[in-house]
Order: structure tokens, then sequence, then C-alpha cells
């Protein structure tokens, strides 16, 4: 949630169950966020445990047997019915058919919803701002997004060298094992350790969190998934306000790019040297980053910037604005340019060693992360709030795996707090039939259920 959030509060371990305003206290973004985040997890938990991980129904009250996401075959096209799918306790609506874009791979295919949860401000849904009061930014939303995607790497059972499993469950278990593994890479954050001065009255003037404001600092993976082993390199992206910083474009001509603004303040707005992501509904959808492009010139009473061209000839502006497109700021410098097409242009990257403990990197203000070995995927993100108040960040800590370690707790390794995806089979098509993987959920009440 790329949001102007103060922190991101919600944490399932503490089993709270509501929060509690009190009269004369402030109120925060992040104690109205946690209320939603609480009964979402609630609801999200009760589907699944009473549905199971997967289930399609019927839309509206048709009969039991007419469930969602039916996959058909006709005339070398695809296309999935209308109806609900239960994924991971999340609710995907299909209103009507829908055709599946695209030409299909060689035979046989597996079909399959992708299922995640997408940020949207007023710049992507027109209808957020309150035009009676101005049409001031208030409010964001959470968007259920649901693609159908194609697979032809599906085990077909009996092939050689090894049998594939049998039964339909299985093949789909073995197929998610090996496309979407459920290991993810973790980080752990922490403001810089003061040194051993040998005197407790003097502080390194190097120690902790030294911006001036407080913040919530945003790591996120920029590029395809990236499984780092002992000599991958990762390639990462960083925001110190949480990614929110955003400019809608007016149009396009060239590397020239019209705003409707350049932001409310200095602060937020663009300057000479700053990284910027192109970003439409079309990239959104599809769950996919933007070609990361340097502002190279800045004109304020024209509200432009022109973006310096890929000098490896890499990602660079579509020929025409997509639909909701905008310029997202991020606040990294880019540490080298890729070689080989290692690693997407713009991102700051970093090469995993062969030891275990891998070295932590700096941010900005005493900020530093560690990424851990494991496997990432384009789109993971970890948010750090940083405070003035105790010049520190706010991360879990954990006592040191090692007796002999010394120092007390250290930053505790935390999987990606998102985005996360959830998948479901719906059908296996060959030449001659449509096998239907999905599995179906009875409506309480109706004949046959039980």
């Amino acid at each position: 949630m790329k949001g102007d959030f103060s922190r991101i509060t919600f944490d399932r371990a503490d089993h709270f169950t509501r929060v509690l305003m009190q009269q004369g206290r402030v109120q925060l973004d992040a104690d109205w966020n946690e209320q939603a985040a609480i009964l979402l997890h609630y609801m999200r938990t009760l589907a699944s445990d009473l549905i199971g991980p997967l289930g399609a129904g019927p839309l509206g009250a048709g009969p039991a047997g007419d469930v969602g996401f039916e996959v058909t075959l006709a005339d070398d096209e695809l296309s999935v019915g209308p109806g609900r799918y239960y994924v991971g306790g999340l609710l995907c609506e299909n209103r009507a058919e829908t055709p599946i874009p695209g030409d299909l791979p060689e035979m046989p295919l597996l079909v399959y919803l992708d299922v995640w949860e997408r940020h949207l401000t007023h710049l992507q849904q027109d209808g957020l701002r309150e035009v009676a009061l101005g049409g001031p930014d208030t409010a964001t939303r959470a968007q259920i997004v649901w693609k159908v995607r194609v697979s032809s790497d599906v085990p077909v059972p009996g092939s050689a060298p090894s049998p594939a499993p049998e039964s339909p469950e299985e093949q789909w278990s073995e197929w998610l094992k090996t496309h979407h593994p459920s290991e993810r890479g973790a980080l752990r954050a922490r403001a810089i350790q003061p040194e051993d001065l040998g005197d407790p009255c003097t502080t390194s003037p190097d120690a902790r969190y030294r911006g001036a404001e407080n913040q919530l600092y945003r790591v996120e993976i920029h590029g395809e998934k990236s499984e780092n082993n002992e000599t991958s390199v990762l390639a990462f992206k960083w925001s110190r306000e949480n990614g929110s910083v955003v400019f809608a474009i007016r149009d396009l001509h060239g590397r020239k790019v019209n705003l409707e603004d350049l932001g409310p303040d200095e602060i937020r707005s663009l300057q000479r040297g700053d990284w910027v992501e192109y970003v439409d509904d079309g990239q959104g959808l599809d769950d996919v980053p933007g070609p990361l492009l340097q502002v190279e010139e800045v004109d304020p009473d024209r509200f432009t910037v022109t973006l310096a061209a890929p000098k490896d000839g890499g990602p660079d502006l579509p020929a025409a604005r997509g639909y909701h497109a905008l310029l997202r700021r991020w606040d990294h410098r880019a540490s080298r340019e890729p070689e080989g097409g290692m690693a997407p242009r713009g991102a700051v990257l970093f090469e995993f060693t062969s030891e275990d403990e891998q070295p932590w990197l700096e941010l900005e203000d005493g900020i530093q992360v560690q990424f851990g070995k494991g496997l990432y995927r384009s789109g993971d993100y970890w948010v750090i709030p940083a405070r003035t108040a105790t010049g520190d960040v706010e991360w879990p800590q954990e006592e040191p795996a090692s007796d002999a370690a010394q120092g007390g707790p250290v930053p505790k390794a935390l999987g990606p707090h998102g985005v996360d995806h959830f998948y479901a089979p719906l059908a296996r098509v060959t030449d001659e039939k449509v096998e239907d993987l999905r599995r179906h959920i009875e409506p309480i009440g109706q004949p046959g259920a039980q």
C-alpha cells in the first residue's frame, strides 16, 4: 500500500479484536487502518475455514450447480464464465463471460487464477475526490484484482522421464510448488548501531536515525523474480515517503512529460537527478513494475519534466500515455549501471556473497537494511517507520541465534509485508477437452447441501 501513512501497526500475532477510541485523544491514521485490518483478517480467516482455501460458487441467486469461473474453449479461444471464486479467503467476482486474451500456447494448458490486492489513490480512481468540497485528497482504497493466466508447462500423467502426479489435485500442487514456491526472502532493518566509545555519556555523531522528520521508508524489489544463490544480484528501490509521492501525467512528447502539477511543496516535488517509475493501469492490473527513468530537467512554470534516455537502450516511456498514467518518485540513487541485462536499470543492485551473513546496506540518515538469502519476487516490499523522538526505527527484535553473540537483541528477519498473491486452478485444457479443476462449494440451504 503506497499511501501517505504514518505507519502500519496491524500484526495478527497480537490477537487484537478491535480498536477502541478514547475521548479527547489524538486520532491517527494507523488506528483507523488497524481496525479495518483486524476485521478483514477475521473475515478472510473465517471464509477460509468454512469454504477452504479455494471454492467456486454461483453469482447471485443462481442454482448451486452454476458455479463461477468455468473455462470453455471454442474456435481456439478460451473464455471464463461469470460467478464467484474464493481464493485464500479473498472474494473474486466475474460479472459476465470474459474472453482470455492472447494467442494460446501449445497444448496441454493449465488455466489458473492469480489474485492479489492493489492500492488506489484519487489519481487512479476518479470518484474518490469530493467535488462539493473542492476535490481534496482524502482516503484511499484497496482493491481485489484477479487475473486469469495460462501456462503450457503442465505435468502430463505418465510422461517421461519421471511420471507426473496422476490426480488433478496432485498435478496442481506439484505445479504450484515449482512455479510459486512459498519460501520468501527476508529483510532486517535498523538504525546504525553506536560505536563503543568507552564512555556511556558520549554518543557517536554517526549513531542511529539522523533524519529531521518522521518517515515511513519503503523498500521494494524491482524487476522479475530473483532466486538469490551465491552469485545472484538483487534489484531494489526505496522511498522515504512509502512510495506515495506521485504525479499525474497529462500527456507525453517523447521523453518530455507534461504533469498535472509538481506537488504541494518542494519536499514532495521533483528535482534533477530523481528516479521516477512510469506506472499506469496496464502495469497495475498485471502487477509488473514500470521502467525507472532519471529526471534530466524540470520546468516548474510549465509543469514539465524531461527524462534522460536509457544509456543501455533499456526500457523507455511508452509511445502514448496509458490510462491513469503517473510518475512515482523513488528516493534511491542507482548504485551502478546493470551489466549484460542482469537487472533492471535505475534500481539499487545488491550482489549476494557466499557468506551466510550478508552486509548491511545504508539507505540514508543511518537507516540500514540487510537482505537474507531466499526467493524474492518483483513487488515484494517492507515498510520501516523511522522516528525522530527515539532516533531509531520501529522493527521487531529477537535474541541472537548464537549464545556467543554479544549486544542483546538483534533485528528480526521478516518476510515481505506484501504483495501477497493467491492462486487457484481453473482447468486443464487439451486438444480434446477442458478438464474442470475448480473446487465447488454448495450454498447452505440448497437441495443436496450438507
